[in-house]
């Protein structure tokens, strides 16, 4: 139970977030909507969000079918611990299905990825929920660790690990550790990805979640962890983050080759400057 204080504490962020233009809404299952995973992120960061910079834009539309970006960036306060998050919402789009690449499907997606700042080693949060509406739900989440030192793997990577655990019985979960393009010493080892039946989504939505609260975690007691004020790993951080990124950014077009109606070159690597990189 939420003391008197703590309710006032969430209430109070949440008429900030409002004020900021962010409508908060319960979060429901199994009728979740797209856009209300995406408040429901905006809302566990409000306390970050709220003194950024936010943009929010139209990306790309044609007929129904809506793409569009949330940005936000850190207004340059020496510690402050996130530079930017982005969010890339599909709000109706036609999506090439998993199993029949002539089909498409009516679908939403949000994609999201959150960067720490420069002196601050954190891992890389990237997540997507697809929601192919009536078939199925492609979901995946990592937090991406930006140095091999074995200590920051065992404090960043681990708890990702045992999240993983929790699930890996879960109809949908393909076996082994997934290791998405990258080597497996640039993974946590824990990432979840997979495609599930709608009506799991009351453990899907809580696990995929629990990985978003993990980051926040990590983000809200980054001075607790002496390691990452080591500069070694600072400088490591700094070089591991900017080629994830960049690898990021240039696999980027081939989340908008399966919207073909809202797909251009030009766009594609658009895609990529906003999501991962200053863009």
């Amino acid at each position: 139970m939420l003391t008197t204080v703590q309710r006032g504490a969430c209430i109070s962020i949440k008429k900030k977030l409002q004020a900021a233009g962010i409508i908060v809404t319960q979060h429901r299952r199994p009728s979740m909507k797209v856009q209300e995973l995406q408040e429901r992120l905006e809302e566990s960061f409000g306390k970050f969000l709220q003194q950024m910079n936010r943009e929010e834009f139209m990306f790309a539309e044609k007929g129904q079918e809506r793409l569009r970006f949330i940005i936000y960036r850190a207004k340059g306060g020496k510690d402050f611990p996130l530079k930017k998050a982005a969010f890339m919402i599909l709000d109706y789009g036609l999506v090439l299905n998993k199993d029949d690449k002539t089909a498409l499907d009516n679908a939403e997606f949000v994609v999201a990825c959150f960067r720490s700042a420069d002196d601050i080693a954190l891992p890389i949060l990237a997540a997507e929920a697809s929601l192919h509406i009536e078939k199925y739900d492609h979901m995946n989440v990592d937090l991406f660790p930006i140095s091999q030192d074995p200590r920051y793997r065992e404090t960043f990577c681990k708890p990702v690990q045992a999240l993983r655990g929790k699930y890996d019985n879960l109809p949908g979960v393909p076996p082994g550790v997934i290791t998405p393009n990258l080597p497996k010493e640039y993974t946590s080892g824990g990432m979840m990805s997979g495609n599930f039946a709608i009506p799991l989504r009351d453990k899907t939505f809580s696990w995929w979640f629990a990985y978003i609260d993990l980051y926040r975690d990590f983000l809200e007691n980054h001075s607790d962890y002496p390691i990452l004020k080591e500069p070694a790993i600072i400088e490591e951080g700094k070089k591991t983050r900017a080629l994830f990124l960049g690898n990021f950014a240039k696999a980027a077009p081939r989340i908008l080759g399966d919207i073909p109606n809202l797909n251009t070159p030009e766009r594609g690597v658009r895609l990529g400057e906003l999501l991962f990189l200053d863009g």
